[in-house]
């Protein structure tokens, strides 16, 4: 995304090139850690020294005044309950009994990849002391105070695993944005799981799914950026082509700022006495528009003068947000997979982390979101029946027939006494005009054919919110850019071809062809032996394979702390692909 000459440089790289390996005991000797005091002291015996963790440990205790040499503020937010200087006292004095009193953190590569990992959590701003904990890291470090680093570093590695703990139990965590609480560890920590530290270990708690590094530096980038003075005010109304820009020149420094204009390009835009929407403006807006998956029309409108006006750190901590949650995403690498990323409106195979095919979405609207799981396509049915859903029923199909009779007939839809029982009841029996939607007794089912509101074709998987893949017969609705339509279920645009790709993954001869099961007509359900799993995700923010920073619009306001509760049922996160 943004120019190499305007990239801060962050303090995380500049040393990462310095990637040699000092052992433990190299480290004991020639940087003098041992050479005056140690991490531990042999007890005194006038004072009474810590108790031991288990019998087998030595008789000695890991030394925590060489932290008075900074005060450790942040362990009253990250864990006030704690009673000490830091959150887990006892299990770092286990992991460096364990490693027989050697420091944890000796080696600097690693101690610059911690640092970056706990910044990507400090960015979210989810967790209250965090980043006053690592400015104290930063602090010990800028001193060179070796050994009151290494303690602190242990304390914040169980900080941190108590972190990815917590958001990998509770995943709703990432959507209501509740602050994280840690004034309780969890019972099954152990120190030795954990320690002694290494660079492998440390990969294994690294966010997964995305350019890590990449992604850090946007953020670093964009948090270093002067704030921009662009409100919604300064583009009230519909700003079309060749329409005069009243706040032109903030939104060109804008615009330059986050990448969508040359250095060349502000210089010259900003020289003109009146700027329009035209020429290189232009460009630059729609260039921004894409960026944001927004209609490349260049006209400013509400929906991209809202992603303009974002504050710089507001972006930059939906980017950490959404590597948080790129990082509980299942993985799965053996076989293709599917993501449905809600607000980018697209569906995408991946396999072996390459995308092998794609297509647009229609997704729930903001009153009947999508819901937020993991599954697995399990069956496919052709030229399906759609069994009117109860909220559909209640909201759209009853109010439609009690205003016009010919509803029910026009849509292909017959009236059923219930799912169990599928007894036809003729509607010229029924007294509309005394119906009420909310205690109507009976189902309405459509047929199939090329009206059917699922299309040709539906992907069933294992889900409790009656939510699955579908075509549809409005193909003009993925021409839009955006496209939160549906009542929950999501339409497919390439349907067809996703259908061709699913039997083809069953490697199964004896699967009639998709066009065949097309032409005839009849309702056709496979089973299949061969599942596809399918995660639907909420990402609005990242960095993809170009270093370019892609935003979406938070279609059901995941990324800021709401006024009302979020329905926990629609970011549950259920996994029902086991």
């Amino acid at each position: 995304m943004f120019n190499h000459k305007r990239i801060v440089i962050q303090r995380f790289s500049i040393l990462v090139a310095l990637s040699f390996f000092i052992s433990s005991s190299a480290f004991a000797v020639e940087s003098g850690v041992f050479s005056d005091r140690s991490l531990i002291d042999t007890p005194d015996f006038s004072v009474k020294p810590l108790a031991p963790i288990n019998a087998n440990l030595p008789t000695s205790h890991v030394d925590w005044s060489y932290l008075d040499a900074i005060t450790v503020n942040s362990s009253r937010q990250l864990c006030p309950n704690s009673g000490s200087t830091v959150c887990f006292k006892m299990l770092a004095e286990q992991a460096y009994a364990d490693n027989h009193f050697y420091p944890q953190w000796q080696n600097l590569v690693q101690r610059r990849e911690f640092e970056l990992q706990l910044k990507s959590v400090v960015d979210t701003g989810m967790v209250a002391g965090l980043k006053e904990r690592l400015d104290e890291l930063y602090t010990l470090d800028k001193r060179n105070d070796q050994r009151a680093y290494d303690l602190l570093a242990t304390d914040s590695y169980f900080v941190y695993r108590t972190y990815l703990n917590t958001i990998q139990r509770n995943r709703t965590t990432l959507f209501t944005l509740d602050p994280v609480n840690f004034s309780v560890p969890p019972s099954s920590f152990g120190a030795q799981h954990y320690f002694p530290m290494t660079m492998d270990k440390l990969s294994l708690t690294r966010p997964t799914n995305i350019p890590f590094e990449q992604s850090m530096s946007v953020i670093e980038t964009l948090q270093q950026l002067p704030p921009h003075s662009l409100t919604n005010s300064d583009l009230k109304g519909l700003i079309r082509k060749g329409d005069a820009i009243v706040a032109g020149k903030d939104l060109a420094k804008v615009l330059f700022d986050l990448n969508d204009m040359t250095e060349a390009e502000y210089a010259f835009i900003t020289q003109m006495p009146t700027i329009t929407n035209s020429g290189t403006m232009l460009e630059a807006i729609k260039r921004f528009q894409r960026r944001n998956g927004l209609a490349d029309d260049g006209v400013i409108g509400v929906a991209t003068t809202a992603q303009l006006v974002m504050p710089y750190t507001d972006i930059a901590r939906r980017v950490a947000l959404n590597i948080q949650r790129f990082r509980n995403i299942n993985v799965i690498d053996n076989q293709p997979h599917i993501w449905v990323n809600i607000p980018d409106y697209m569906l995408k195979i991946f396999d072996q982390g390459n995308v092998i095919f794609e297509s647009k979405v229609i997704v729930g609207r903001t009153n009947r979101p999508t819901n937020l799981f993991s599954s697995a396509i399990n069956t496919m049915v052709v030229n399906p029946t759609w069994n009117v859903p109860e909220t559909i029923k209640r909201k759209d199909v009853i109010p439609k027939v009690k205003h016009s009779r010919d509803y029910l007939t026009a849509h292909n839809m017959r009236i059923l006494n219930s799912w169990r029982d599928r007894t036809e009841i003729p509607a010229d029996q029924i007294d509309w005009s005394s119906v009420n939607p909310k205690t109507f007794p009976y189902e309405f089912q459509q047929g199939p054919g090329p009206s059917n509101s699922l299309g040709r074709v539906k992907f069933l998987m294992p889900n409790d919110y009656s939510i699955y893949l579908h075509d549809t017969p409005a193909r003009g609705l993925f021409n839009r850019s955006k496209r939160d339509l549906s009542s929950g279920c999501v339409r497919v645009e390439k349907a067809y071809d996703l259908a061709n790709f699913i039997i083809d993954f069953q490697k199964r001869k004896n699967i009639e062809p998709f066009n065949a099961m097309l032409k005839d007509g009849d309702l056709d359900t496979v089973r299949l032996s061969q599942r596809l799993g399918v995660d639907f995700v909420y990402l609005t923010a990242w960095v993809d394979e170009n270093n370019t920073l892609q935003m979406r619009e938070d279609i059901y306001g995941y990324d800021s702390p709401q006024k009302e509760a979020i329905d926990s049922q629609f970011i549950s996160m259920k996994n029902y692909r086991r």
